[in-house]
């Protein structure tokens, strides 16, 4: 048992090694997104209003949004996401595909804010959708599987020794 955990384990780490420093790195700057810049842009501060019935309509935001000058973000079409944040009076208009990101103020309509969401690129990379559908539904589950095997086998593998050496000591100091 002790010699096929370590073959299984040396092979599994081999395969999986590539997918666990893509997914730790990723993982590590989305930790860290709401403190460095250039992975999320920050949220800028838009105008107070009166009563809800300041707030500029989601057409007018995304007409806005259009004027940016983005390519990947010219037409309704192309809009992945509208948040409305009501603490800081915007709207964050993000683009399906550029990873863009426009924030326009609710109660003017002026642009606040362009900027490239890293964000949403790392959250691809870490799992999978970057490369397609298929490694995403398939090899990432495959590749979880692999992380369970390596660690029950590192567990295996560290207390196999430590029980052999515990029953020695037993047995020597019984006879």
């Amino acid at each position: 048992m002790f010699r096929f955990s370590r073959k299984l384990h040396k092979w599994i780490s081999v395969f999986a090694c590539l997918f666990l420093v893509l997914i730790s790195g990723t993982g590590l700057f989305l930790g860290l997104k709401s403190k460095l810049a250039w992975v999320r842009p920050p949220t800028m501060e838009g105008t107070a209003v009166e009563t809800e019935a300041d707030i500029i309509s989601i057409d007018a935001a995304m007409e806005s949004a259009f004027t940016a000058g983005y390519a990947e973000l010219a037409e309704p079409g192309d809009v992945d996401r509208m948040e409305y944040r009501p603490k800081d009076n915007l709207f964050k208009v993000t683009s399906k595909d550029g990873y863009r990101e426009v924030q326009v103020d609710a109660g003017t309509g002026e642009v606040l804010s362009t900027g490239q969401r890293n964000d949403q690129l790392m959250e691809d990379l870490h799992d999978l959708s970057f490369f397609g559908d298929a490694l995403h539904d398939w090899i990432l589950p495959v590749v979880a599987v692999g992380l369970f095997v390596l660690g029950v086998t590192g567990i295996v593998m560290f207390w196999t020794p430590v029980f052999r050496r515990w029953k020695f000591k037993k047995e020597q100091s019984s006879g």
